[in-house]
Order: C-alpha cells, then sequence, then structure tokens
C-alpha cells in the first residue's frame, strides 16, 4: 500500500481541484487556473502508481493492458494533450456562453443568450445587462420586485473537442481514472475502493450565479448619475425602480 499512496494522493488531490472548479465556476481567472492543475494531476496518477510498482512481478503486463485502454480512451486522451499545451505552450482555447436572465431556481424564465468572454466573470455580463437597461429602460420588468424569482447569469464552459461542459468532462475523467485505480488496489491484493462523485454540487447550483435586485438597482442607478450617461429617448421602465422598493 505504501507504494501506491503517492497515486492516491494525487488522485484525492484530483478530487480537490474539481470542487475547486466548482467554487469558482463564475470567476474566470480562478475557474482556468484550477482547471490547468486538475489536468496536471490527473495525468499523473497512473504514472506516479507505475513507478511505484515497477518492481513488483506481473505488474508491467497489467499496466500495458490498461495502458493501452487509457490511452484510446478519447476523453482520457484529448484532456492529456490539453496539460501538455498548457505546460509547454500557453493558455487553453476555452469557450463560454450563457444566458442573463431570471430564475425561479429551476432554469432560466426570462433571459437573453450571450456569449460570456472567457477572460472574464459572470459579473461582466450581468453588468452589461444592467447598463443596458439603464439606457434603454427595463421594458420586461426585470428589477421589479419579486418574491418568486431572482436576477441570475446562467454560464457553461468548453473546451473544444470535449463534448459537453468541462467540469463534467473533468468528473467523467476522474471516474474513468478511479475505476483504473480500484483495479490497481485490487490487484495488490487490497480490497477494491469505490471510488464517486456524490459529494459534487447540483447542476444548478454550479451554472447559476444569483444576484440581489436592490444591488442590481443601486447599480443601475449609479449608471444614470454619472456624467456623461445618455438615456435612450425612448426609454421607460415597466416599475418602480427606485432603491427602496
Amino acid at each position: 500500500m505504501s507504494r501506491l499512496e503517492p497515486a492516491i494522493d494525487r488522485f484525492q488531490e484530483a478530487h480537490f481541484w474539481i470542487h475547486s472548479l466548482e467554487k469558482y465556476y463564475h470567476n474566470a481567472e480562478a475557474f482556468r487556473w484550477h482547471l490547468n492543475v486538475f489536468l496536471k494531476a490527473i495525468k499523473e496518477v497512473m504514472p506516479i502508481a507505475r513507478h511505484g510498482l515497477q518492481q513488483e512481478q506481473g505488474f508491467k503486463e497489467w499496466f500495458k493492458t490498461h495502458e493501452s485502454a487509457r490511452s484510446a480512451n478519447k476523453l482520457l486522451r484529448k484532456l492529456a494533450k490539453s496539460r501538455d499545451f498548457i505546460v509547454h505552450q500557453g493558455m487553453l482555447g476555452m469557450e463560454s456562453y450563457g444566458s442573463v436572465g431570471i430564475t425561479e431556481g429551476r432554469g432560466i424564465k426570462l433571459g437573453f443568450n450571450v456569449r460570456i468572454d472567457p477572460l472574464e466573470d459572470s459579473d461582466f455580463a450581468m453588468r452589461n445587462l444592467i447598463y443596458g437597461l439603464a439606457v434603454h429602460g427595463d421594458v420586461f420588468g426585470f428589477l421589479a420586485e419579486d418574491e418568486d424569482s431572482m436576477p441570475c447569469v446562467e454560464r457553461h464552459w468548453r473546451l473544444p473537442g470535449i463534448e459537453g461542459d468541462i467540469v463534467d468532462a473533468c468528473a467523467k475523467a476522474w471516474l474513468q481514472i478511479g475505476s483504473i485505480l480500484s483495479e490497481l488496489i485490487e490487484w495488490c491484493g487490497l480490497e477494491r475502493p469505490d471510488f464517486n462523485l456524490s459529494c459534487r454540487h447540483s447542476s444548478q447550483n454550479l451554472h447559476f450565479k444569483i444576484y440581489d435586485r436592490r444591488q442590481l438597482r443601486r447599480m443601475l442607478h449609479d449608471f444614470r448619475a454619472e456624467p456623461d450617461f445618455e438615456r435612450a429617448a425612448d426609454s421607460e421602465d415597466a416599475s418602480d425602480l427606485s432603491e427602496d422598493n
């Protein structure tokens, strides 16, 4: 077991970075940097295991079989190439998109699809919307007081060449490496562990950032109070947007 501990430690480190990706999902810099270290950690698990067990009888044959399967896995292969790119060349070409609108706790009730700059926080998308409302008026009552709904940004991160949200892809890769590591632990004569991610956040908690309406109304008034601000001639608010309302 002592020879496997470094690999298991690196595997649990990758687990930690998955939760960091969830925590900083709406913070562009922190999200990208934590993705970098996840990619590094998850690629190193099996090489570390190989280093620790290379002198064990029969291990080379076992590893060769599982290495072939791992190399053929499209997701693991793409993530490994992404790790090599960030280590030796530069920044990943991430994509980010979503919606700015209103939620009642399940999805978007009213919103606008937007491209969110991968180098910008989700707050920037909301700020752009509020500025637009300051200029053209809140004709849909986006900032009107409503106990049943909340302003939000829904965001998704993607890496070209990988299907679906990147955090989901990282979680899937972690489970796949976990399956191989579990088999290796069992091959060593130890009890096979059950690696799982039941601790992950829900999709609603991950993809949605909720905002306080009063703070957004304050932001709108601050825009309109700027000396050079120009409000559209036909601008009209659908409801009273006083800060006390």
